[in-house]
């Protein structure tokens, strides 16, 4: 064989190892769940979102497209399981979810979780979990709330809702003292119309329960570990540009003292 005709050969072999690589590289799907304002639809059943759009513009800066679809969080889990789908995100690290899934290194969206009250209930909380004894919580079902709640769970006296604004409008009629959540979804949900009488009598309580790393996480059966690390770095670039605090302002998200203390040192 040939220099020329070997030179060519191997060109060939090497385009066909790469292509498949390249052509997969184009367009990744991506789950979640309905989980504003960090992912959901709008009226026109786009899904949109701060995570979504920080998502999707890294992987943009990186060349690539995604598709974001929005399901129940069990089914979301079970489609990167099996490789039905390529990511999942925002999604708690744990060992369990290490054995099919590659996580992001870096935290996408911290999670900061905080108690929420009526105004004039008089509750306290200084961190100690003790100090709550006796006191009805408000919980959603399945929802995680950082390994801090999650430990003492058992301890605690818990009333159950489906969705957050059933916990709100618990707490208005005195059925529950105080309940947890998200600073995202909490200040989404109360800063809209229909909410605004609820908004006037609920309380932040100032101390945070927790702040949780939450991350974008790859199918283990795509093998797509060094698209993770390409992601971090370019997250660490996306972040460091100021373009995260834009979004931030941009969700109306910039308040929490937690979360800006979260990125000023990590970033």
């Amino acid at each position: 064989m040939g220099v020329g005709v070997t030179q060519k050969f191997l060109l060939t072999l090497l385009l066909g190892i790469l292509l498949p690589l390249s052509a997969h590289a184009d367009t990744y799907r991506c789950v979640s769940l309905d989980y504003p304002p960090l992912i959901y639809k709008d009226v026109d059943k786009r899904v949109k979102g701060f995570a979504v759009d920080i998502v999707s513009t890294v992987f943009k800066n990186l060349g690539h497209s995604l598709q974001v679809e929005i399901y129940p969080w069990a089914r979301s889990l079970e489609m990167v399981r099996t490789g039905e789908r390529d990511c999942i995100f925002t999604i708690f690290q744990s060992r369990e979810r290490e054995q099919f899934l590659d996580f992001s290194r870096e935290s996408i969206v911290p999670q900061v979780v905080y108690f929420y009250t009526r105004k004039d209930a008089g509750v306290v909380f200084n961190g100690d979990f003790s100090s709550l004894e006796g006191m009805r919580i408000g919980t959603v079902r399945k929802i995680n709330y950082g390994p801090r709640f999650e430990e003492v769970r058992h301890k605690l006296r818990l009333d159950e809702a489906y969705e957050l604004e059933q916990s709100m409008k618990k707490l208005l009629i005195g059925r529950i003292d105080l309940f947890p959540s998200n600073y995202y979804s909490a200040s989404y949900l109360l800063k809209l119309p229909r909410n605004k009488e609820i908004a006037e009598k609920i309380l932040q309580l100032p101390i945070a329960i927790d702040v949780v790393p939450s991350h974008l996480a790859f199918a283990k059966s795509k093998k797509l570990g060094l698209l993770r690390d390409r992601f971090d770095q370019e997250f660490r670039h996306f972040v460091s540009s100021g373009r995260y605090r834009d979004l931030l302002i941009k969700y109306e998200l910039e308040n929490s003292p937690e979360l800006l203390r979260f990125l000023q040192q990590k970033y």
